[in-house]
């Protein structure tokens, strides 16, 4: 009877975001995209001035028929080391596309290569995520899984003992939102930072690199696709919607959330920003947290975008009969047609 449920929708309303899509023409759109990507960079946290050495190598080798899955570590910053897998296939001596796999909650970058959280081949029901990874491997590409920060290997050293699906993402979070950081803002600058690390290799094509992420991985690939044009063509799986719909209403970890966002834009003008690039937008009709017809309206929008720049070619989508989960039914020919061409 007294609950702030009206105040909070009329709060929502009477936002009116400043880079909510509305141009006529080329110049306004620079405006809105140099703007827009000034504003995200800032709320996010900002990045760091200077690039720290990325000091990369190689932990750990596992040879499988068709690919080396290298435990490799690089550095984002001081002190904020990153461990990836790195899956390469075997059959090709030329520069290969890379992607870049960003996994959602879970047991971190394992979950997705193929292992368990001990490390062994995973040889049982490969959940939600469906060892998307290991999938783009065996369509030959070079895939790097960074471990996202919060997850697996970097955890806090409190929750290292604790069950390997939990993670540490409340207290970062809350610990970077008092210093004016956001977790959202650290995992695409450590995307960026892995992007860095794949030019360094001689076996990628820095020209043919993509993002495909699911969930939390989602919100990372779509972040960091919208702010580094080095991404060529990007999957975002069951992440797609609104904030109002989402993050918004319906309990989500506190790892979603950047101060002040909503009054910029909302997703669908940060997801935007990847326009005129490929984007493949998936998403389970049926999941929970992400609203199906939330997602579709954000799809439209995002749509338009692209029809703007004359590019609706470049975008899709992929709505299907399930839940919240990887689909993978068009994804994995979308990067092929994008990608190796």
């Amino acid at each position: 009877m007294w609950g702030p449920d009206k105040y909070l929708e009329n709060l929502y309303e009477s936002t009116k975001p400043k880079f909510n899509f509305d141009v006529r023409h080329m110049d306004e759109y620079y405006r809105w995209r140099d703007g827009l990507r000034e504003v995200f960079t800032r709320v996010l946290g900002g990045f760091p001035k200077n690039r720290s050495q990325l000091n990369p190598r190689i932990v750990e080798e596992k040879d499988y028929p068709d690919y080396l899955l290298q435990r490799i570590v690089y550095d984002s910053d001081i002190d904020l080391p990153i461990p990836a897998y790195v899956l390469k296939p075997k059959k090709s001596d030329e520069k290969l596309p890379a992607i870049i796999a960003c996994h959602g909650h879970g047991y971190g970058s394992k979950e997705i290569v193929g292992l368990n959280p001990d490390g062994t081949d995973n040889l049982s029901e490969p959940g939600y995520q469906k060892n998307f990874a290991l999938e783009l491997a065996k369509r030959g590409f070079l895939v790097i899984a960074p471990e996202l920060l919060g997850f697996g290997d970097r955890r806090l050293e409190q929750d290292r003992n604790k069950e390997p699906n939990e993670s540490s993402c409340h207290m970062i979070s809350t610990y970077l939102l008092m210093l004016g950081k956001t977790m959202a803002g650290l995992r695409v600058y450590d995307t960026i930072r892995t992007i860095d690390y794949l030019e360094t290799r001689d076996d990628v094509d820095i020209n043919r690199i993509g993002c495909m992420g699911i969930s939390g991985g989602g919100l990372v690939c779509g972040f960091t696709t919208a702010l580094d044009e080095r991404i060529k063509a990007a999957i975002i799986s069951g992440y797609t919607n609104t904030f109002k719909d989402s993050v918004m209403s319906i309990w989500h970890c506190v790892d979603n959330f950047v101060p002040g966002l909503v009054n910029h834009a909302e997703m669908p003008d940060i997801l935007g920003l990847i326009a005129p690039r490929p984007l493949l937008i998936e998403s389970g009709t049926s999941d929970p947290i992400f609203p199906i017809e939330a997602t579709k309206r954000a799809f439209a929008k995002v749509k338009k975008i692209y029809e703007f720049l004359d590019a609706q070619d470049k975008i899709d989508s992929d709505f299907f009969d399930g839940q919240h989960e990887i689909s993978g039914a068009k994804a994995y020919d979308w990067l092929d047609k994008w990608l190796k061409a």
